[in-house]
């Protein structure tokens, strides 16, 4: 590494570490603020209430990083231009786009770390913070306890079968919709029904509306039987598989990559459409690279003034671009969780115009 590249790396760093501290410790302070009295009023230990806000820091350091990274790239430029160490640079020769380099490093490096945090730590801490919010604090029901799920499919070689919800607690289904077929597959039986409770020997089916389908020799529908019942029951009728409400409401924020990625595979075996767990899976790979893309962001902002500038006001710059930015991120979220857009286009839409406008900015930079 030469000199140059130390020299901007140790700056870039210094100061990276300076807003960081500064950012996580306001946002604790505020968060102190807004929960002591909840904790307080529960009578939760001193010890755990520490713990639970030093949890809180991975967490914390994952959602500021792009900030911090933004503002220390503009103060660290603020100040060389202040020392005119850029007039300095650019008169021995050296181009701003080897004193870029170092930063983007940089910054590659951060996004690395950010990506390795948020995937092997901030699962564990959020799932002990929220664990602790919800249940000690809040006095709410764990989040692997929550075992109703809304519209649940379930399908067998000749068995389709639909509730509008399931409380897998009490073995009770609402709004039943049951498709049987006949060994040639061709549609035997349909069954709706208002609810059913199901069992070890097979479902207990209330207010039930039944379609009984009869063939003629070409194997055409001919006609169907309907019938209604109060209360009828579906022998050995198998019951949904154990755990099948945990998996579909889990927090994506406890999870890694690879654990998000094997519950939409199990998602999509069970008939879901895991559209807000792809988005998020999504913004799991994309939102490390923010840090990178904040480099290249704040660049031509700092190399605009060769000489002078107001620290003050490139910390207000970082800070109002890391704002518009997480302000696009969030619209690109929305947007791919409404199905608007691909998910892949949801998370990746901001990194890239950003990234184009940085470099658009940069081609007016004097070189």
């Amino acid at each position: 590494m030469s000199i140059i590249s130390r020299y901007l790396s140790t700056l870039f760093f210094k100061h990276l570490a300076t807003c960081l501290c500064g950012f996580v410790t306001l946002y604790l302070v505020v968060d102190f603020i807004e929960k002591i009295s909840d904790f307080i009023t529960q009578k939760i230990p001193i010890l755990t209430i520490i713990l639970f806000f030093l949890a809180q820091i991975p967490s914390i350091l994952v959602l500021l990083a792009p900030v911090g990274t933004l503002a220390s790239v503009l103060i660290s430029l603020v100040l060389m231009a202040r020392n005119s160490e850029i007039i300095a640079f650019k008169g021995s020769g050296i181009s701003l786009y080897r004193l870029s380099q170092p930063l983007l490093v940089s910054g590659l490096a951060l996004s690395v770390a950010v990506f390795l945090v948020g995937n092997l730590v901030t699962p564990l801490t959020s799932r002990y913070t929220n664990q602790l919010w919800d249940v000690q604090v809040k006095n709410r029901q764990p989040a692997d306890s929550n075992q109703t799920v809304e519209n649940v499919w379930l399908k067998d070689l000749r068995l389709y079968e639909h509730m509008d919800s399931y409380d897998e607690a009490r073995k009770l289904g609402l709004g039943l919709t049951i498709i049987i077929l006949d060994p040639n597959l061709y549609l035997n039986r349909r069954i709706e029904a208002e609810r059913g409770f199901f069992s070890p020997n097979g479902l207990r089916l209330f207010g039930v509306k039944e379609k009984l389908y009869q063939y003629n020799l070409n194997n055409r529908p001919l006609t169907y039987i309907f019938n209604e019942f109060e209360e009828i029951f579906l022998p050995e009728h198998p019951t949904p598989p154990p755990g099948l409400g945990r998996r579909a409401d889990q927090n994506t924020n406890e999870m890694n990559v690879l654990a998000l990625n094997e519950t939409i595979h199990n998602l999509e075996s069970e008939g879901f459409n895991p559209v807000r767990q792809v988005v998020d899976l999504q913004f799991k790979l994309a939102t490390p690279f923010i840090s990178l893309i904040m480099v290249l962001v704040g660049l031509p902002i700092g190399f605009w003034r060769e000489k002078g500038g107001s620290v003050a006001l490139g910390l207000v710059w970082g800070l109002t671009l890391s704002f518009v930015y997480m302000v696009a991120q969030e619209v690109s979220r929305s947007l791919g969780y409404a199905g608007l857009i691909p998910p892949i286009m949801s998370a990746w839409l901001p990194n890239c115009f950003f990234g184009l406008l940085s470099l658009y900015l940069f081609s007016y930079v004097r070189q």
